[in-house]
């Protein structure tokens, strides 16, 4: 049956909140006749449980490390209630990741708090899709801030690193670069499956020759900061960071196989 409006002016702010007004008045009479919840709840299968969060779950104090530009936030967790823990690991993923980027997260986690240690997880302007437009001095740099934040107020008065995959890198190039007061805070180092990325993307179909000779000529031509073309890599990724990561001797070409030791 029809459902008229007993008003002709305009819907008033509920009535648009209801569904009033022209496209209203036909749900409304739709509901009316039949449809409505029952529909609905038809276009809306049951709700499928997703599976419990595969690296763990973990309880801690989130905070944010800077103050003015990014917003760059980190997850500490420890065993005890406060944060008065002065030994911390900082944990570095690899392209693409963020926090819990590995499947024995939480097993670091629980060894961490055995001995004495919490654990640091940080988000870097590198964290996620960040990586591709980023550089391991600003990674360098923004590992300072969370360390001297630590320090200034969790109480931290040494360090261990612990980086994945890519963040290898990181660890290595702080120990190269970083602040050397924090650097002398560094207790233990340890890099887990550092990996070639320049020997990784030959692995995988596409003219990375080409790529390479493309971005190589923005950088000279002082365009470093464009991007790539989308068939270049998977993810966004600007010229300067493409030869950093796939070119030899690039920034970033620390473990490929053919290095010498010079």
């Amino acid at each position: 049956r029809r459902v008229r409006r007993a008003s002709t002016g305009p819907p008033t702010a509920i009535e648009e909140a209801r569904g009033g007004g022209k496209s209203g008045e036909g749900a409304q009479t739709h509901t009316e006749s039949g449809g409505g919840q029952g529909q609905r709840e038809r276009a809306n299968p049951t709700m499928k449980t997703p599976p419990i969060s595969p690296y763990g779950v973990f309880a801690g104090r989130l905070f944010q490390y800077t103050n003015g530009g990014p917003s760059l936030i980190a997850f500490e967790s420890s065993s005890q209630d406060e944060l008065s823990v002065a030994r911390k690991c900082i944990l570095l993923g690899g392209l693409s990741d963020g926090p819990i980027p590995c499947p024995y997260t939480k097993l670091l986690e629980g060894k961490c708090h055995e001995l004495g240690w919490s654990l640091v997880q940080p988000v870097l302007s590198s964290s996620y899709l960040g990586f591709g437009h980023g550089d391991l001095k600003r990674d360098t740099d923004e590992i300072a801030k969370l360390m001297t934040y630590l320090v200034c107020h969790h109480g931290a008065e040494s360090f261990a690193l612990v980086g994945h995959s890519t963040g290898c890198q990181n660890a290595v190039h702080f120990l190269a670069s970083g602040d050397r007061d924090l650097v002398k805070m560094i207790k233990a180092v340890a890099l887990q499956a550092p990996v070639s990325d320049r020997e990784s993307i030959s692995l995988t179909p596409g003219d990375h020759d080409a790529s390479i000779q493309y971005a190589r000529k923005l950088v000279a031509d002082k365009n470093g900061d464009e991007m790539m073309p989308r068939d270049a890599f998977w993810a966004p990724i600007t010229a300067s960071r493409y030869i950093s990561l796939f070119d030899l001797g690039g920034d970033d070409d620390f473990f490929s196989s053919d290095l010498t030791q010079s």
